[in-house]
């Protein structure tokens, strides 16, 4: 959604990524960052402007929502098994750990157990919104949508991009960027696990009428071989490093502002 609204806006730009100073694990997922996709947060935007964005025809107000399930897997897939950057507290990886099967991870009893601990232990997520329900963003920013795409809904996204398309007067379709495993949720999630998440998620059952799909009492065990589990984990020393080599390049880019400010406020410099 957000590379289709970059290149809609005609300020999609990944020749930037070498400059940026955040980590990003990939090209693709650098569209979440503001200096690659050009786009403006709204609440940076004049209250005029705002309003004028929130009750005017002439704009569209667009949502889309996914299927609770998917997106629950989807998000501990990225931020909590492979640990793409975010949001989430330390503590979630103790609370998180990997169940092992001799030295391979156990992928369905660890996404199992992430389940869990997110029903007794929420805070150890910190203010990542993967793991809130999407009802809760809606009650934040109370908008009156032109358009709700239901991405369980197959070909609302390429009917929405061809629409899109038409509004700008450009060619747009939509890709996938996150491909991850190439597990479904339906490989990991017992009964007794969707359960939880439809106590998780009840808000987004009840307001966007997901259907409560029902899953067998258990599931084949989904174990990654060796190589897979070494793939994993080097994934994640790699996002390790990439944070810290992050960090120390925003210390640098403030400590250069900081400095020029300090000879700017002595009359040093102009």
């Amino acid at each position: 959604m957000r590379l289709l609204l970059a290149e809609a806006n005609g300020t999609h730009r990944p020749e930037l990524v070498p400059y940026l100073d955040g980590p990003t694990i990939s090209v693709e997922q650098s569209v979440h960052n503001m200096m690659i996709n050009g786009l403006v947060h709204m609440e940076l935007l004049p209250t005029r402007v705002q309003a004028e964005m929130k009750t005017s025809p002439d704009w569209w107000r667009i949502a889309a929502v996914r299927n609770p399930y998917a997106r629950l897997y989807s998000a501990w897939e990225n931020r909590i098994l492979l640990r793409a950057p975010g949001q989430v507290l330390p503590q979630a990886w103790d609370a998180c750990a990997d169940v092992m099967v001799g030295s391979s991870i156990d992928i369905g009893e660890t996404f199992r157990r992430f389940v869990r601990v997110l029903v007794e232990t929420p805070e150890v997520f910190g203010r990542d919104s993967h793991f809130k329900s999407q009802a809760s963003h809606f009650d934040l920013t109370p908008i009156e949508l032109t358009h709700l795409i239901r991405l369980d809904t197959d070909g609302e996204l390429v009917r929405f991009a061809d629409e899109l398309g038409r509004r700008v007067g450009r060619k747009l379709a939509p890709r996938r960027l996150n491909e991850g495993l190439g597990l479904s949720y339906r490989d990991v999630m017992d009964s007794p696990t969707a359960e939880l998440v439809r106590g998780i998620f009840a808000d987004d059952f009840t307001r966007f009428d997901f259907a409560n799909e029902t899953f067998p009492a258990s599931v084949p065990p989904v174990v990654a071989t060796q190589r897979e589990t070494h793939a994993i984990r080097y994934a994640r020393s790699l996002t390790e490093r990439l944070e810290q080599v992050s960090k120390l390049a925003r210390y640098r880019t403030t400590s250069r502002h900081l400095a020029a400010q300090a000879l700017r406020n002595f009359g040093i410099r102009r």
